[in-house]
C-alpha cells in the first residue's frame, strides 16, 4: 500500500471512531493498521504485533 493510500485509510478510521466509537484507543488502531500494513503475507507476525499493542493498551488502561 502506497503512503498516501495509508495516510486516507488511517484518516477514515479515526473519523469513524471518532463518530462511532470515541471511546476506542486511536493508538491501538493506527497499531493495527500498521500492523497489517507492514506484515501483509505474515499473519502470525501482525497478530503478535497486534498482541503487543493491544496489551499496552490494556496496561495503560489499567495505570489510568
Amino acid at each position: 500500500m502506497r503512503t498516501t493510500d495509508l495516510q486516507d485509510l488511517l484518516e477514515t478510521v479515526e473519523r469513524i471512531r471518532g463518530d462511532i466509537h470515541p471511546d476506542l484507543d486511536a493508538r491501538f488502531l493506527a497499531a493495527v493498521i500498521r500492523a497489517e500494513e507492514e506484515n501483509p503475507e505474515d499473519d502470525a507476525e501482525a497478530v503478535r504485533v497486534i498482541e503487543l499493542a493491544l496489551r499496552a493498551v490494556l496496561s495503560a488502561e489499567e495505570r489510568a
